[in-house]
């Protein structure tokens, strides 16, 4: 068995170090992506529109490992639109900024997986704007927008 000792060049080693840290910053990225889409996440669909208004709704779904009794989604409505009502959720509105927390009657708040439809109505014609989700961005992508799943009751 010989015991020759190969040496690494300055150059080997250069392009060794580069390629180890750009792994661990890759891993970096992914990990925080992942860590950003397995929380509480709300994702917003108009449901339906006339001359002077519409209907909306956002989903907020806890995707989080751990329920969540208390959440607050907070959305910027556009210049001159009002909000009319809102349900499965209270509301609180200051100048054009709303904020919505789970019902009171609801107790339990939102269990692993599950999915609270938060609609409401505007008086406007625009979408809102600004949506957080616990003061976090309202979702990691936000063109992941579901489909309606009917007309609100």
């Amino acid at each position: 068995m010989s015991t020759h000792r190969r040496r690494i060049s300055g150059r080997s080693k250069a392009i060794g170090a580069v390629v180890a840290a750009s792994a661990v910053a890759g891993g970096a990225v992914l990990f925080t992506g992942t860590a950003q889409a397995a929380g509480v996440g709300a994702a917003y669909t108009r449901t339906s529109d006339w001359s002077t208004g519409y209907t909306a709704q956002y989903v907020v779904s806890n995707n989080s490992g751990e329920a969540k009794a208390d959440w607050a989604l907070t959305f910027d409505l556009p210049s001159g639109a009002k909000l009319s009502s809102l349900w499965n959720g209270e509301s609180s509105v200051s100048g054009q900024r709303v904020t919505v927390r789970p019902p009171d009657w609801d107790k339990d708040g939102l269990a692993v997986g599950e999915s609270v439809t938060v609609g409401f109505v505007v008086n406007g014609s625009a979408d809102p704007t600004g949506c957080l989700i616990d003061g976090a961005k309202c979702s990691a992508d936000e063109a992941a927008t579901p489909e309606p799943t009917g007309r609100p009751t």
